[in-house]
Formats: structure tokens, C-alpha cells, sequence
């Protein structure tokens, strides 16, 4: 007989690189796991995964199970989530994965919105990277993402998605590297200007937005050379503020309601920016206290307040237009 918790672990595999990470995600151990998968093929009579070099891939009888395990799953979520809104006494409770900036900015004014309608409404943030975060919904662990775009693989997620927010992008410099007026910056800079310009400090978030900065880095800054890499944009920032280089940065990440976090300067960049999403099971979709919050996202993203930010130097507007810059004659 197959059980709901051997098709949530099938689910989650299904939708894993390796039993390691979903065993993590469930709580489980490896070999428990296993032996729950063995069980299930067992019950079907055959084979739901074949190993390709180290991988688990589906079989015929596994995608055809899958797609059975979806509906089976989200309908008993969906009557999960229906029963809890008969239930007296208990408090509402939604469980949020964010990235720390997020997690900062939106969610405490989402959730004061969500507690006007839902006052007993518990809120369960986990700070997460979006590869993380990607792996607690589909360990069923979170019910809402939040997180950027540019960091999902679209034909390989599942969930409802939901527009939040739209962040741009800044340039992040020391305070004292003035470029509002800079057109060019091999004449408009000293040597040291131009060295600290030129002195990048990088991300390495394993995701396709890291080349589209990286050849943001090569148009504008042809001769910058990376000086260091984060995993996070606060530590970027820091560095920022050291005087250590220059940082492309998400606008949310340098301030809280308005306020700098960071005496830094920030620069308008007019090609960038990081579409905020919530990624949420179909199933919780329109069920309460799901759909109020997911409102609540999208109307606290809308009233978010920006830092000051300069307009962009010449030299940046000109690269993003692909313009040449001017000639200019050693006399002038």
C-alpha cells in the first residue's frame, strides 16, 4: 500500500539533485530514506528511478507517478489548509522563506498589513538563499519564497508565482569617489580615483544573474579587476564603506525604510534591476491566511521608500547605450 509520506518523500526526490539534500530537507536520515523509496517501488511493482552517472532520473513509471503524487499531494494540502480555517482556537501560522535583505524590507510591513485582518496570524521567517529556500518548498517546509527572479530556473519551478517588488540596481562607492559629473573616467579621475574605480568586489551566487553583472562589469569597467568575493550583499557593502572598491548592489540591500545602513555613496544604474517574487504552492494560492499575506507582499513592496540615490554619471549612461565616448584633445 502506498502512504501520503512515502509520496512526499518520492515528490521531494523527484524534484532534488541528491537523496543527501533531501534527506536534510525532511529531516530524515539517508538510509531511512531509502528504505521509504524501496518500500513505495516495491508497492508499484517497479522501478521510479534509474541512476545516470550519480544522478536519479525518473523513469516512465516514475513520471507518470509524479505527476499522480502532485495532485494527490496539493489536494491534501489544499484540504489541510481549508480545515485549518474551521478550527477554533488555533492560531494561523505561515512559514516564510526570505533572503535577509527581503526578509528586512518587506516582510515586517507585509506582516502588519496581514495582522489587520488576521490578528493571531504567527509568522515563522526563515533568512535563506534562494537555492535554499527553492528546497524547503519542495520539502514541503515553506509554504512562500521570497526571493529574486533572476535566480530561478523558470521551466524547472513548480509553485505559483506572485510580483512583488521591482529593486534596481545602484553602484555602491567609497565616500569621496565623486562620479556624478565624471564623462570619462581616464580624464575625469586621478590615478588613485581611477584604481579604486576599477577595484570590483563580486558575488559568487552560482546563478545566471552573475554573468549578466559580470558583463554589466566588462562594458563599463573594461580594465576592473575583482579584489574580493561575498555571499552576501551587506558584506559587499561593508567592504564599500572601508574603502576597499566599488560594489553593483540591489537598492534594497543599502537601507532599511529609507534610512542608509551604509555610509556609502549610490549611484543610479539604468539597465539593472532585481524582480522580487513569491513562490508559493498552487494550492495555498487563494486559501487564507495565504492569499491576505500574499496581498500584504505586494503592497508593502509598492510602498517601500528608496535611500537618496545620485543620478547616473555620464560615463555609466554612455555604456549603457553603447554610445563612444567624445573625443577629447590632451589640450583641453
Amino acid at each position: 500500500m502506498i502512504t501520503l509520506h512515502q509520496l512526499r518523500i518520492f515528490w521531494a526526490v523527484a524534484h532534488s539533485e541528491s537523496l543527501t539534500r533531501v534527506a536534510k530537507q525532511l529531516g530524515v536520515t539517508q538510509p531511512s530514506l531509502s528504505q521509504q523509496l524501496a518500500k513505495l517501488e516495491s508497492a508499484v511493482g517497479g522501478r521510479l528511478f534509474d541512476r545516470v552517472n550519480n544522478q536519479l532520473v525518473l523513469t516512465d513509471a516514475g513520471r507518470f507517478l509524479l505527476r499522480k503524487a502532485e495532485i494527490i499531494l496539493a489536494e491534501m494540502d489544499e484540504a489541510e489548509a481549508g480545515l485549518a480555517e474551521f478550527r477554533m482556537g488555533r492560531r494561523a501560522r505561515i512559514s516564510l522563506g526570505a533572503l535577509s535583505s527581503l526578509a528586512r524590507t518587506i516582510v515586517p510591513g507585509a506582516f502588519a498589513r496581514a495582522l489587520q485582518e488576521f490578528p493571531e496570524l504567527e509568522l515563522d521567517v526563515h533568512e535563506l538563499a534562494p537555492a535554499e529556500a527553492l528546497e524547503q518548498l519542495y520539502g514541503r517546509n515553506l509554504q512562500i519564497a521570497l526571493l529574486s527572479a533572476m535566480s530561478l530556473a523558470a521551466n524547472r519551478i513548480s509553485f505559483s508565482r506572485v510580483d512583488v517588488a521591482r529593486d534596481p540596481y545602484v553602484l555602491a562607492t567609497p565616500k569621496g569617489l565623486d562620479l556624478g559629473c565624471v564623462g570619462e573616467p581616464d580624464w575625469d579621475l586621478t590615478p588613485a580615483q581611477r584604481r579604486l574605480l576599477n577595484r570590483t568586489i563580486a558575488f559568487n551566487f552560482g546563478n545566471l544573474h552573475n554573468q549578466r553583472v559580470e558583463e554589466w562589469y566588462r562594458r563599463v569597467l573594461p580594465r576592473h579587476e575583482v579584489v574580493a568575493q561575498c555571499r552576501t550583499y551587506e558584506s559587499a557593502l561593508a567592504m564599500v564603506e572601508a574603502g576597499l572598491g566599488v560594489a553593483l548592489v540591489p537598492q534594497l540591500c543599502a537601507h532599511l525604510g529609507g534610512r542608509m545602513l551604509y555610509d556609502v555613496d549610490l549611484y543610479a544604474v539604468p539597465e539593472l534591476e532585481r524582480p522580487i517574487v513569491a513562490l508559493v504552492p498552487p494550492q495555498y494560492r487563494h486559501a487564507q491566511p495565504f492569499a491576505t499575506f500574499l496581498r500584504a507582499l505586494q503592497e508593502a513592496g509598492a510602498a517601500l521608500k528608496s535611500p537618496p540615490v545620485g543620478p547616473t554619471p555620464p560615463f555609466l549612461a554612455r555604456a549603457g547605450t553603447g554610445a563612444e565616448p567624445a573625443a577629447r584633445s590632451l589640450a583641453s
